[in-house]
């Protein structure tokens, strides 16, 4: 499998300091999923602190589309709210194309969810009776995992946001340390202080950043 190009970029411009080592930790667990599940065609890790998503898809970019079939709806006449079959129904109509499975597993560390590793394979039962494994060789907890959360491949589109995540991010890092430098406040006051005049506002933390160096450098 292969990193999707905005992942490439954000790992390359914008995780810099620590993109070897994030890098590393990527590709072993993508390795380790593989091994395990031959039928892996995509793979998604979410750093939950950060909340950023990493998406690797087998044969480049465009073997796994994300888009899910046109035409797909609810589930026929009759469906109930509560009908759990109705439920894997729409899910079924509503996945990628070439996702026929999922399974979403939790990284725990002190009792924290730190990491959250999508898996997606191309036939239905790719994950029967391997989860186990899974967890044991990914570090994962097993009594966490969920099978078929995201046939949607919904993680991908997270992992495409993230280069302009990380652009917002830093606007708002050169903000606040122009508003601390100019009020005489810690970094932290600064960042309430962005925070609260947005909300004021009404706006987005981001566009109170832009606003902010548009004026400074006005």
């Amino acid at each position: 499998m292969e990193l999707l190009p905005q992942s490439r970029e954000a790992l390359d411009e914008y995780l810099a300091p620590a993109g070897d080592d994030l890098e590393d930790q990527l590709s072993a667990i993508e390795s380790w999923a593989a091994r395990t599940v031959p039928e892996c065609v995509a793979m998604s890790v979410t750093l939950l602190e950060e909340d950023l998503t990493f998406t690797y898809v087998a044969g480049g970019r465009d073997e796994v589309d994300a888009s899910p079939p046109h035409g797909a709806g609810p589930p026929g006449a009759g469906w109930h709210a509560l009908d759990e079959e109705g439920w894997a129904a729409l899910a079924r109509q509503q996945a990628a194309a070439g996702i026929a499975s999922t399974v979403s597993l939790p990284v725990v560390d002190d009792d924290r969810v730190v990491l959250g590793i999508d898996l997606y394979a191309c036939t239905p039962h790719a994950f029967d009776d391997r989860l186990e494994d899974l967890a044991t060789s990914l570090g994962a907890w097993r009594g966490g995992a969920v099978t078929n959360a995201d046939l949607a491949f919904e993680s991908r589109r997270r992992a495409e946001q993230a280069p302009e995540r990380l652009r917002e991010r830093r606007l708002i890092e050169v903000a606040v340390g122009l508003l601390a430098a100019r009020e005489g406040v810690d970094v932290e006051a600064a960042r309430t202080l962005l925070r609260s005049s947005a909300r004021q506002a009404g706006i987005e933390d981001v566009q109170a950043a832009l606003v902010l160096l548009a004026l400074s450098n006005g």
